[in-house]
């Protein structure tokens, strides 16, 4: 083996193995969701250019304008695509965050939060700067018949003085597996 820098040089294989390693450990605390659609059959798009602000704090608020009801047809199943874009500020404890999901909510009234699942550990903005645009898209697991209603919500953790959201854009769409 040769020396480089007064160590001794890695083989290839070691690397390899070193590697394979260290991303095992770090996919090992990651749950991962997947699903496969073959169309979509029903897409509902809403935007809104009035600013709103959260009112409340350490509870789920829905977002006004960014809702719609779908319905899963008899004898089928669908899957929710539901995308969510906005201007935000978010004010306050530089510790602190402004936290948004999406959730579809059944006719009996449970409500599921879509995936990948991170209810306030999502952070969706955080205080310091002017208003900028932030993004998240999530899926539902496998729906089955009935209508749901599709929406929005934001969170205004303990220490933010202040989240509001303008420019909203809401999409959602209806999949077939």
């Amino acid at each position: 083996m040769s020396k480089l820098f007064g160590t001794r040089r890695i083989t290839p294989a070691l690397t390899g193995l070193a590697v394979a390693l260290a991303l095992t450990g770090t996919a090992a605390g990651a749950v991962a969701s997947s699903q496969n659609g073959t169309q979509t059959s029903a897409q509902f798009f809403t935007g809104e250019s009035t600013p709103w602000t959260v009112s409340t704090v350490a509870t789920w608020s829905n977002v006004p304008t960014a809702v719609t009801s779908v319905t899963v047809p008899a004898g089928t199943t669908r899957f929710v695509d539901a995308r969510f874009t906005a201007e935000s500020i978010c004010v306050g404890d530089p510790s602190g965050w402004c936290s948004v999901r999406i959730v579809a909510v059944n006719s009996a009234g449970t409500t599921v939060e879509l995936n990948p699942v991170a209810s306030t550990d999502y952070r969706f903005d955080t205080p310091g700067g002017a208003e900028e645009a932030h993004s998240l898209e999530r899926f539902s697991p496998s729906l089955g018949p009935g209508t749901y209603t599709v929406r929005a919500q934001a969170l205004r953790m303990t220490g933010i003085s202040q989240f509001t959201l303008d420019d909203l854009s809401f999409a959602v769409g209806l999949v077939n597996p």
